[in-house]
């Protein structure tokens, strides 16, 4: 998820999803990540980095100041491009194939960073994308109101998103609902693949 406003960040800050101080000092790999090829054969002997969640916005806050009733930085940008880089330092940078994936909040970052995450590739490399659960659309919910569009409007101005949305988007429409994928899509040039559920509980009840 995200948070929206000073008062959800700051409860995030005290908490896995916003402090490497409250994370697991390690995680078990499964699925796509597990290294066993009877459990995942077409991955299994890939080099697999997992970036843990920590800033609230999908990666796509850059604030300068700080807030300083809260100490909170809203700088989730500078997190990705800062792990980016060291992964390219260390090897990264000489890839050939490469997928970028994540869930929920983290499929939204694999959308909105798809094109980026290929453009610092080497440009023979043969790079994907994967979004589970992560394309989140732009409609009303069971109570008749459009709370998603609020709420990213909201996570967009708490975090100064704008800039680190696609261009391709935000110089069409306001900058909030370029945080839907369905206004985002049309214009990835880098393979992408989605897994949705039809059902998706958060998008029914979102509040």
């Amino acid at each position: 998820g995200w948070c929206n406003n000073v008062t959800t960040c700051l409860q995030r800050s005290h908490t896995r999803l916003g402090s490497s101080k409250e994370m697991a000092k390690q995680v078990a790999f499964s699925g796509i990540l597990s290294n066993a090829p009877e459990y995942n054969p077409d991955f299994y002997n890939w080099n697999k980095v997992r970036v843990r969640y920590c800033d609230g916005s999908s990666f796509t806050g850059n604030k300068e100041e700080v807030d300083p009733s809260t100490n909170v930085h809203y700088r989730g940008a500078r997190v990705w491009q800062a792990v980016i880089e060291d992964l390219l330092a260390k090897g990264m940078n000489k890839a050939k194939n490469a997928l970028i994936s994540g869930c929920s909040a983290g499929g939204l970052t694999s959308i909105l960073h798809c094109d980026r995450f290929h453009q610092l590739l080497p440009a023979d490399a043969n790079v994907k994308c994967l979004s589970d659960a992560g394309f989140f659309i732009n409609v009303k919910d069971i109570t008749g109101a459009n709370h998603a569009e609020a709420f990213f409007n909201d996570v967009v101005a708490t975090h100064g998103s704008a800039k680190n949305l696609p261009s391709s988007c935000t110089s069409k429409l306001p900058a909030g609902v370029c945080f839907f994928p369905q206004n985002e899509v049309q214009q990835i040039q880098t393979p992408l693949f989605i897994l949705n559920a039809a059902y998706d509980s958060w998008q029914v009840i979102i509040r």
